[in-house]
C-alpha cells in the first residue's frame, strides 16, 4: 500500500496516483468479483414492504438508501438534513426495531419502508438488503447509502443543493465520491452531551469536536483507506474511515464487496470532495456499544464495539478531546482546513 499523511492534504483534496497496471487489476478485480456474486444461489435477502409500500422513482428524485435499528434519537435531524441538502426519497430497512423507528418513518411521505425476516447480521451486514433495495428501485442513477448517524456533508453545502454536487462530480467524470467519515464528540465529557431526537437540533450542535489532523490515507486496488481520528487516539483501533456514500450505480452488486469498497472498483479513487459527519459519543455511547456486543450482528464479533465498552467502562468522566481537537462551524470550514475540496 501506498500511503499519504492525510492531516492538512493540498488543496484539491488526496487522490492516490495509481498505475497502468493498478487501474487494470482493479478492473479485473470488480469483473471478478461481480461474476462470482451473481452464480451464488444465496445472494438474495427477502424484503417485504410496510405502509404505504413501495413507488417507482421519477427521473428527477435522489433517493438515499439507509438501514435502521432503534434510531429514535437520530430520525428529526438525519430526515431534516437530508432533505434540506436534496435527498427526496428515503429507502429503508429496518432492522427490527423494538422502539418508535417504525412508527415514525411510516409517517414520512418520502420514506419507503421495508422489512425482513432476516437479521443485519444474517443479510451479509445489510449488503444484501442494499441489493435488493437496487434492484427494486433500478441502477444507472445517482444514490446516497448512509447510516442514521452518518450527515453527508460538501463545500457550501448549506447553500447548494446535491443536484449541483453531482453535475460538478458528472463533468469531471467522476462516479464515486469518496467521503471520510469524521467523529464528532463532545467538547466536556461524554456524560454531558445528551442527544434524545426530542427535536430536529443538529447532532452538531451537541457534539461539536473534531479532529483537524492526525490522519493516514493509503490504497490498495480496490479502494483509498482511512484511518485516525479519536478512535483511533483513544479507542486504539484502525478502525475504516473511508466510505463512498454518493454513488452512481451501474450494478446490483454495487455494494457486494463492501460498503467501503464499492463496486466496480477502478472508479474508488477520485479526489474527495465530501465527507461524512459521524456521530457515536453521546451520553449513551456506552449503553449503545453494550446493547451492540450484546445483539453480535456487527463484523469481526462486533470487536469494535468491545474495545468502546473496554475504554468508556473504564472511567466515569471520559472525554475524547485531544491536541488536535477543533469545534466544528460548517461545511467552509473543512473546506479551508483541506479535509475535501470544492468541486
Amino acid at each position: 500500500m501506498s500511503e499519504t499523511n492525510l492531516a492538512f492534504p493540498d488543496k484539491g483534496s488526496p487522490a492516490i496516483e495509481r498505475s497502468l497496471f493498478q487501474r487494470l487489476r482493479s478492473r479485473l478485480d470488480s469483473w471478478r468479483i461481480e461474476t462470482r456474486l451473481k452464480r451464488r444461489k444465496n445472494n438474495v435477502a427477502a424484503i417485504s414492504p410496510l405502509g404505504s409500500g413501495m413507488r417507482p422513482l421519477q427521473n428527477t428524485d435522489i433517493p438515499l438508501i439507509f438501514l435502521t435499528r432503534n434510531s429514535v434519537n437520530f430520525l428529526p435531524s438525519f430526515l431534516s438534513h437530508y432533505r434540506k441538502i436534496g435527498v427526496t426519497r428515503f429507502l429503508c430497512i429496518d432492522d427490527n426495531s423494538s422502539d418508535a423507528t417504525r412508527d415514525i418513518l411510516l409517517q414520512q411521505p418520502d420514506v419507503d419502508l421495508f422489512k425482513s425476516p432476516l437479521r443485519y447480521g444474517e443479510a451479509d451486514r445489510g449488503k444484501l438488503w442494499r441489493h435488493e433495495l437496487l434492484k427494486l428501485y433500478g441502477i444507472n442513477r445517482w444514490y446516497l447509502n448512509v447510516d442514521c448517524d452518518e450527515y453527508f456533508i460538501y463545500d457550501n453545502c448549506e447553500e447548494e443543493p446535491l443536484p449541483e454536487l453531482i453535475a460538478n462530480l458528472e463533468l469531471k467524470g467522476i462516479r464515486h465520491c469518496p467521503a471520510p467519515m469524521i467523529d464528532l464528540y463532545p467538547s466536556g465529557p461524554l456524560s454531558s452531551a445528551v442527544f434524545d431526537g426530542s427535536s430536529e437540533i443538529m447532532p452538531w450542535k451537541i457534539a461539536d469536536m473534531f479532529d483537524a489532523s492526525g490522519y493516514r490515507m493509503s490504497a490498495d486496488n480496490r479502494f483509498m483507506s482511512l484511518t485516525g481520528g479519536p478512535r483511533g487516539r483513544i479507542l486504539k483501533e484502525h478502525v475504516e474511515l473511508m466510505k463512498y456514500p454518493l454513488l452512481y450505480v451501474e450494478t446490483t452488486m454495487a455494494f457486494a464487496s463492501s460498503i467501503h469498497k464499492p463496486l466496480p472498483f477502478y472508479r474508488n479513487f477520485s479526489p474527495i470532495y465530501g465527507s461524512l459527519l459521524h456521530f457515536k459519543f453521546f451520553s449513551d455511547a456506552l449503553l449503545f456499544a453494550q446493547a451492540a456486543v450484546a445483539d453480535a450482528q456487527y463484523y469481526g464479533g462486533s470487536h469494535v464495539y468491545k474495545n468502546v465498552v473496554d475504554v468508556l467502562g473504564a472511567e466515569e468522566n471520559v472525554s475524547l478531546i485531544g491536541p488536535d481537537s477543533i469545534r466544528f462551524r460548517d461545511s467552509r470550514q473543512f473546506t479551508e482546513l483541506g479535509l475535501f475540496a470544492r468541486p
